[in-house]
């Protein structure tokens, strides 16, 4: 009965002949009055747009670009409710006058609209009107449907009065959003009234999802506003309303985006001391504190500081992981609302920013785990990262006696085993693989693409490769990484090369580290490990996979000689036993005689 009448309720009351009239009613007039006059300068202002030479055009982009900048400023300082006056002042004729002025409102409108600011865009739109300038076909159907769908939510709050609304706490939440966001802040409250009305009638608990979706649209609308937020808080207690994940992800939103870091972190804490079945962190909550750990990693950062009760990258990634198990029932292949690629992918951003190799290491580790196939932005994200700090260091002079991180990348060659020794003699006889200087190129990603390549295997190693054709790893190309040329859909990218040069970066930066001191006995191998095993003790310690949990992989073996077999049917097997009686029977005399021979 609810989801009929809301069907009659909010059916839109325009049929397309309306929407026709509606878009012809900023046809020009053509008898003599001043509005023809001036109808008739706007059409010729607008077919002139077209004849517009292209340096023209761009000083009109240009101050267009300008134009929407300065109102994105206004509504994040002043908010949406004080920049309609703002906005007209700007779009005046005396401040905005040539013949761009058409592709300007249009472009203003959609703007607005892309930000869900419908009381502005219709405003804009209506002058557009008054002006005798023609919208676009797409920004007038939008308008106007807008239009007539915020009118119908008034008709739409008589209509439902007396039905039940107890059980439909997410279509309240459209709802009142909707309103708030077209200004109508009475009907979306009582909206709202009539959902808690109907609640304590049934002598249920309301749903969170009203209350998160205001507060969602507060952050957006009026982000200074701390006392609706406060005031929102108060009432979802004084309705008994326990807040879920949605409402605790957009609290920890506006203190981030208030830099109240101490609050958003108390927040995540509070979450994780509470966690149950029905409230677990979700991969939007990992998301914005992997977003904000990557500048408070920053020593130097002024902007940001670090405050005391903020959870360390690594602890963030292992909560992560946990509580994905935890929803799963220890699955980790199941799906859930926690871990994905997107996810894993900021994660892997943040460790990277952070040059934690061993923890960027262990994230790609997470792909396979978890039944994530790495694609074009995984390999953008690592080579990236390693192209801006290769970047930053050559811009700066290398004192005598420094050694930087670019040095030993830049000298490595592929395919060979990491040598300090060798590569500290390249770096002071200054023999790069490429040439160091501050304008890093294509060449610089073309080499960090060899170095994703195995080292040089052993003499056995390559006798067996021989034998056996191995799989070759699918790597992107540079093309691909700089955008030239697409990937392929069906191409599937391997996560081993990945791995190899997160290896050899980790182990370059121990490099760094011990070059130029006293090395006598020193061993990178041994060095190496614990920094490993530590990544791997913080971030997945108590967290390794049941045996009946990990995923299952077919993949054909050839055994090597000598290995086990297994048993055969009992036809076969005594044949094959005849046969190595008969062999042994004709080759046993031979021996004898030749051992007689020699004596």
């Amino acid at each position: 009965m609810l989801q009929s009448s809301f069907r009659r309720v909010l059916k839109l009351h325009f049929a397309p002949e309306r929407l026709a009239l509606s878009f012809c009613s900023t046809s020009y007039s053509f008898s003599p009055s001043p509005q023809s006059q001036t109808s008739s300068h706007n059409k010729t202002r607008d077919s002139n747009s077209s004849n517009i030479q292209e340096p023209t055009r761009c000083v009109f982009r240009s101050r267009v670009n300008g134009l929407l900048r300065s109102i994105d400023s206004r509504i994040l300082a002043k908010g949406p409710d004080n920049v309609e006056t703002y906005i007209h002042d700007k779009i005046s004729v005396a401040k905005f006058d040539n013949v761009y002025r058409s592709t300007m409102f249009n472009r203003l409108i959609r703007f607005l609209l892309e930000r869900d600011l419908f009381k502005l865009a219709i405003s804009v739109y209506k002058r557009m009107l008054q002006e005798q300038f023609f919208p676009s076909r797409d920004i007038s159907l939008r308008v106007t449907a807008m239009t007539e769908i915020v009118d119908d939510m008034a008709d739409a709050f008589v209509t439902i009065r007396n039905v039940d609304i107890s059980a439909s706490g997410n279509m309240v939440s459209v709802m009142v959003t909707a309103c708030m966001r077209a200004g109508q802040m009475s009907t979306a409250e009582r909206w709202l009234k009539k959902y808690e009305s109907d609640c304590m009638e049934q002598g249920i608990a309301p749903d969170a999802a009203p209350y998160a979706g205001i507060l969602d649209t507060l952050q957006e609308i009026q982000p200074e506003n701390s006392g609706a937020v406060e005031a929102t808080l108060y009432r979802m207690r004084s309705e008994g309303v326990a807040p879920d994940i949605s409402v605790f992800n957009t609290l920890i939103r506006s203190s981030l985006a208030c830099r109240e870091y101490t609050k958003a972190f108390g927040l995540y804490h509070a979450i994780m001391v509470n966690r149950s079945a029905s409230l677990l962190p979700s991969d939007l909550t990992f998301k914005k504190l992997f977003h904000v750990s990557r500048f408070l990693g920053h020593k130097r950062s002024r902007k940001h500081k670090r405050p005391d009760n903020a959870v360390p990258p690594r602890q963030l990634f292992r909560d992560m992981v946990q509580c994905h198990l935890l929803r799963t029932g220890n699955a980790p292949l199941a799906h859930s609302n926690i871990i994905s690629v997107s996810c894993l992918h900021l994660a892997l951003r943040t460790f990277m920013a952070l040059e934690d190799y061993p923890a960027a290491l262990m994230t790609l580790r997470a792909f396979d785990r978890f039944g994530f196939q790495p694609n074009l932005q995984t390999y953008l994200i690592v080579i990236t990262s390693l192209v801006l700090r290769i970047k930053q260091e050559l811009g700066h002079v290398c004192r005598a006696g420094q050694y930087r991180f670019a040095d030993f990348v830049m000298h490595m060659r592929p395919r060979e085993p990491p040598d300090i020794d060798v590569l500290e003699w390249r770096i002071h006889h200054e023999e790069p693989v490429v040439e160091l200087s501050a304008c890093v190129g294509p060449e610089t990603v073309t080499h960090l693409l060899t170095l994703v390549e195995p080292t040089a295997s052993s003499q056995s190693e390559t006798a067996h490769a021989a034998r056996k054709r191995l799989p070759t790893s699918a790597i992107p190309t540079v093309d691909m990484l700089t955008g030239a040329t697409l990937p392929s859909s069906s191409q599937a990218l391997s996560l081993a090369p990945l791995v190899r040069l997160l290896r050899k970066m980790t182990i370059l930066s121990l490099f760094m580290k011990a070059a130029g001191g006293k090395r006598e006995g020193w061993n990178w191998k041994v060095a190496v490990g614990p920094i490993l095993s530590g990544a791997k003790e913080e971030m997945w310690r108590d967290l390794e996979l049941l045996p009946e949990s990990r995923p299952v992989t077919k993949r054909k073996r050839r055994g090597h000689i000598g290995a086990k077999r297994e048993s055969l049917p009992f036809s076969a097997s005594r044949v094959r036993r005849m046969v190595k009686k008969q062999t042994l029977q004709d080759v046993e005399p031979r021996y004898l005689n030749d051992r007689n021979h020699v004596i």
